[in-house]
């Protein structure tokens, strides 16, 4: 579904990040999910090869050069949606601990599908997240936490 891996990697460089082949076989699966399953459920308005490229995986994938992700950190994705941004930066990243929290059940299934499917292990949580956070277990858990179009960053 991706553009070629030539073309990937190119755009990933012109971003300032690298692209390996096991990187670029993950994205394309989950792009393809997404957009197959994007038919019958609402997860994205973008679905066209290009833009999931740049719009979803590098944009989040950008933030890796801004923000310090290390082996181990324990990050969680608050309104993971379609698992942006935090899933594309768990494939990029593969040694983070990544929880991604959404409150739709049917969203939870998608992702938990993609990373069985890639091979990504990730906790996958169907909670509002101000129900989650008065969880002794989850709350302050995480060294960081990401959110992508979920709320004004007050209510976060």
């Amino acid at each position: 579904m991706l553009p070629e891996y030539e073309f990937c990697r190119k755009a990933f460089e012109e971003n300032g990040l690298s692209l390996t082949a096991e990187v670029w076989e993950k994205l394309d699966i989950y792009a393809d999910m997404l957009v197959e399953t994007n038919k019958v459920m609402n997860l994205t308005a973008i679905t066209e090869p290009e833009d999931v490229l740049v719009k979803h995986f590098i944009d989040s994938i950008a933030i890796t050069r801004f923000a310090k992700f290390e082996d181990g950190m324990k990050v969680i994705d608050v309104g993971t949606g379609a698992g942006f941004p935090l899933l594309p930066v768990k494939i990029y990243k593969p040694g983070l601990k990544i929880t991604l929290l959404d409150g739709l059940n049917k969203r939870i299934r998608f992702l938990t599908d993609v990373c069985d499917k890639i091979g990504v292990e990730a906790e996958c949580i169907h909670e509002r997240a101000e129900l989650l956070a008065k969880k002794d277990e989850y709350r302050e858990k995480y060294d960081i936490a990401t959110a992508r179009a979920v709320s004004a960053m007050p209510e976060l």
